[in-house]
């Protein structure tokens, strides 16, 4: 609350918000859920902070879900799997949600400056088996892809800052990243879906959708608008249905 009160990203939730409901950025449900986005923002926070006193077993209770059985699937081809989502929720422990069932499961992380953060992110995700990627040495990837492992990619922010390109979202043009889906294209591992929520106070709720029927015809940027266009539906939907969770602070529109 004290972070949204003092104005630093806020216009910019409201904005992202304004957009996918399609209301004035002035609206009062804009205003309001706004205001819960960085309510949740902070109960993440405060999740992440507590990972080294939730147990695996303990994690196991907190977040349900469905279903194991489509990242299996994913799997069962033998060249990894690409789990793409949005900044929904709490995604750093739908990750690790994941890890504690012994999958082997990379995140792509910011390198941050200091060295003492970075290793504090590495440490708390470890605990639950859960790996850290960074964006400069992101061709480590398809040796763990190439290992039937799994790396977990954001689709709606482009944390690397050079595979973004323009796409038709929620009716306006944004600037969304194609890194997950040119690694499925590549390697040819699985490209699986997979979003999380709360769904109570303390507990969440993550739902692993099958594996994304990619389309190879046609040259390198054909295929590549062929098949965001099968993938943005997906992210709309999902932010759609959670927008109070979209916890996005940044600026993807074309202005």
């Amino acid at each position: 609350m004290l972070w949204f009160a003092t104005g630093a990203n806020v216009n910019t939730i409201k904005k992202n918000i304004s957009i996918v409901l399609k209301k004035d950025i002035d609206d009062p449900e804009v205003h309001r859920i706004a205001k819960r986005i960085f309510i949740n923002w902070g109960k993440n926070i405060a999740d992440f902070l507590k990972h080294k006193v939730v147990s695996r077993e303990k994690l196991k209770q907190r977040i349900s879900v469905d279903s194991f059985k489509n990242l299996k699937k994913g799997l069962d081809k033998g060249k990894g799997v690409v789990i793409f989502s949005c900044h929904i929720g709490n995604f750093e422990w739908a990750a690790s949600r994941i890890g504690v069932e012994n999958y082997k499961i990379w995140g792509l992380t910011l390198f941050r400056k200091s060295d003492r953060t970075n290793k504090f992110f590495e440490s708390n995700r470890l605990l639950k088996g859960f790996f850290t990627v960074y964006v400069n040495r992101m061709h480590h990837i398809f040796r763990y892809l190439k290992n039937n492992e799994i790396v977990a990619v954001p689709m709606d922010w482009d944390s690397t800052g050079t595979s973004s390109k323009l796409f038709d979202f929620f009716g306006k043009k944004a600037y969304l990243p194609t890194g997950a889906l040119q690694i499925a294209l590549r390697s040819g591992a699985a490209l699986v879906p997979c979003f999380v929520w709360r769904d109570k106070k303390y507990t969440h709720h993550m739902v692993i959708m099958e594996p994304v029927e990619l389309d190879h015809s046609g040259g390198k940027e054909e295929v590549i608008e062929k098949n965001m266009k099968i993938v943005i539906p997906i992210m709309e939907k999902h932010i759609r249905e959670h927008i109070a969770e979209w916890e996005l602070f940044h600026n993807i529109w074309l202005d």
